[in-house]
């Protein structure tokens, strides 16, 4: 099946709250909707991303839906989850039963810095190197690196 790529700006209703400031919520949100979404409608939800200080969310729509695909009318079950799961934390910020609010937009530019593979292999060595070790400063250096991985959402 074809798939389109559409690129969504996420924002809450509240201009009180920002979007990049609950990354993780919006992760654990987006992951629940999307079991739902692909289940019956093939609709894909990529991982929201924070570029700049803006959270971007790919979906993946299949190319004949494209035309009809509404945004709100699919995605609600982000605000749902954030609404009945995170204890409350949200309920504050409803503007006319609206949590958040999607906006369509270009792919966005994504900056990367590229890696060499020598370089990156060197970091792969140096772990585990780490890893090799039991001593104290060893394991503080690999917690600070599994935090820093579940942080990343790796």
């Amino acid at each position: 099946m074809k798939m389109a790529s559409k690129f969504i700006q996420i924002e809450f209703a509240d201009s009180r709250i920002k979007a990049a400031d609950c990354l993780r919520d919006l992760r654990d949100a987006t992951e629940s909707a999307s079991l739902n979404l692909y289940s019956r409608y093939n609709v894909q939800l990529e991982v929201p991303m924070l570029i700049g200080n803006n959270v971007v969310l790919e979906v993946r729509v299949p190319v004949d839906m494209v035309s009809s695909f509404a945004i709100g009318n699919h995605l609600r079950g982000v605000s749902a989850y954030l609404t009945k799961n995170c204890n409350g934390r949200y309920n504050n910020h409803l503007v006319g039963n609206r949590l958040l609010v999607y906006t369509e937009i270009p792919s966005p530019e994504v900056k990367t810095q590229e890696m060499s593979t020598v370089d990156r292999l060197e970091v792969i060595r140096r772990v585990a190197k780490l890893l090799e070790r039991s001593d104290e400063e060893a394991m503080d250096y690999i917690s600070k690196i599994l935090s820093i991985l579940n942080d990343a959402g790796e």
